[in-house]
């Protein structure tokens, strides 16, 4: 079995965080979206495994590398154009060929072991098998109608669900899966939706196997959700609750906070759900719940909910009482003038 991870998304509803990188290579609790679903399907006993990414996106293969470090194989496949997640499998056919293969999206964290979806394909003698998930909001997700047992319907994002299972953005696919997408035309959307594929299998009386899942699972497709998955794994990192080494005795750490061993805090107060990336420097700040991917300087801030991205620079003149909300992309520098620089400008 062979694995498939989908990178060459845009990511617009990340921006200004995707402007300058791939969403794949957003840290969550310190590592690589990507990184942490290549962990994943290594795990699982699959070391072969091909990445979509697009044009524009060489960073992520001088990032990875050839997948050495997991004594895996990584064949690295492009999506000329963004057409969907199908057009974004169809893209890989060379790659997969005739072998059943793990489909994974490389926005999203399932924190769940994926032997369970393999052994399902494999039992069932099933073409697919997709895991599904009760979620309060259905139409932001592809969404599964079961009866007496069986798939009878699935649809992409619809309008009016007519459930609230999602799919959850974990594949199993077999070769079965190639002359769908074939037969595929653009949604309404303008895309070719894996949905419709895997629909298309269900309508050709194709048995397509699934289970219902309580895992956790994160579609990072917002800030919001990229803060929520970092706190979900920052509360079940026990490393994180040990206080950072290293740094100076005037701060104040309430975990669970994670700081890399290059940066440096001083005179601070740091945390619940803080991740302080490489190279970072905070001096004279309140953070809370909030991201600083690398390269970050802040002073005198007062932030919550806050993503930074990297070489961000941000000083105030002084600390506010009352948090901020900041969302920078790379390279952003903020600096509040103070009265005395006011004055000397006028």
């Amino acid at each position: 079995m062979k694995g498939l991870i989908l990178c060459a998304g845009r990511g617009t509803r990340l921006q200004p965080s995707t402007y300058t990188k791939p969403k794949c290579l957003l840290p969550v609790n310190g590592e690589y979206i990507l990184v942490s679903i290549l962990n994943k399907l290594v795990a699982a006993g699959i070391t072969e495994i091909g990445i979509v990414v697009s044009p524009s996106q060489g960073e992520i293969q001088e990032t990875i590398g050839d997948g050495a470090r997991w004594n895996a194989s990584l064949t690295f496949l492009l999506q000329k154009e963004a057409k969907g997640l199908a057009d974004a499998v169809r893209s890989a056919q060379s790659f997969v060929a005739d072998s059943p293969f793990v489909l994974m999206l490389g926005d999203n964290l399932y924190e769940g072991d994926l032997e369970p979806l393999i052994r399902s394909l494999e039992a069932d003698n099933s073409t697919a098998s997709i895991l599904l998930q009760q979620v309060k909001e259905p139409r932001q997700f592809g969404v599964a109608v079961i009866e007496e047992g069986r798939i009878v319907s699935l649809e992409e994002k619809p309008r009016y669900p007519k459930s609230n299972l999602a799919i959850v953005g974990v594949y199993a696919l077999t070769a079965a899966i190639w002359s769908a997408i074939e037969k595929l035309t653009p949604s309404e959307r303008g895309e070719y939706e894996l949905t419709d594929a895997i629909q298309m299998l269900i309508s050709e009386g194709k048995r397509v196997a699934y289970s219902v899942t309580t895992t956790p699972f994160f579609d990072i497709g917002t800030h919001e959700r990229w803060l929520e998955a970092n706190r979900y794994q920052m509360d079940h990192d026990p490393k994180n609750i040990v206080m950072p080494s290293g740094n100076n005795k005037s701060v104040q750490w309430i975990t669970p906070v994670k700081v890399d061993p290059t940066a440096r805090v001083t005179n601070s107060v740091i945390g619940p759900y803080v991740y302080i990336g490489p190279n970072s420097v905070v001096e004279d700040c309140i953070l809370t719940n909030s991201i600083l991917t690398d390269q970050v300087w802040l002073s005198h801030v007062h932030a919550e909910g806050s993503v930074f991205g990297s070489h961000v620079h941000l000083a105030e003149h002084e600390i506010q009482e009352l948090p901020a909300r900041h969302i920078l992309g790379d390279r952003a520098t903020v600096t509040r003038i103070g009265p005395d620089l006011q004055n000397d400008s006028k």
